[in-house]
């Protein structure tokens, strides 16, 4: 991640970005083809929708818990956890199940590192990133 933007590469080309306003909790993204948007509404019970590219149909939903720096994702009727996997916050997972997507950042230092896919869509795979970014936004300003 380099400021506002994530890039997703698989070898050396890049398979996939996500791009995130400065001065909003929304975001857009690509990967494999897929392309989403993200929408975040609500001050003290923050949910983010998933939208088409387009911002025109609701795809799924992200719910926070902010105290304990989890989230819920409805995505096409499904239902998947978000969770640091680590005190140091370098890995976190998304899934239900054997679907799941794991993070593992190489250092604190640098932005960079590995996913782990298992049977998840790519909009999902961007949504694990988008609030990896969003728990990382709060403990920055805090």
């Amino acid at each position: 991640m380099s400021g506002q933007e994530t890039r997703i590469f698989r070898g050396k080309l890049i398979a996939g970005i996500l791009k995130r306003s400065f001065w909003k909790d929304d975001a857009y993204g690509e990967l494999n083809g897929h392309m989403v948007r993200f929408k975040t509404n609500g001050f003290w019970k923050r949910t983010t929708q998933i939208l088409d590219i387009e911002g025109t149909k609701e795809l799924g939903l992200i719910t926070f818990n902010i105290w304990k720096s989890t989230a819920v994702i409805t995505y096409e009727n499904q239902t998947y956890g978000w969770k640091f996997d680590s005190w140091m916050r370098k890995k976190w997972q998304l899934g239900n199940g054997d679907d799941f997507v794991q993070y593992v950042k190489r250092s604190s230092w640098k932005n960079e590192g590995d996913i782990e896919i298992q049977n998840i869509s790519p909009a999902l795979v961007l949504a694990g990133l988008f609030i990896y970014g969003y728990f990382w936004k709060i403990a920055a300003a805090s």
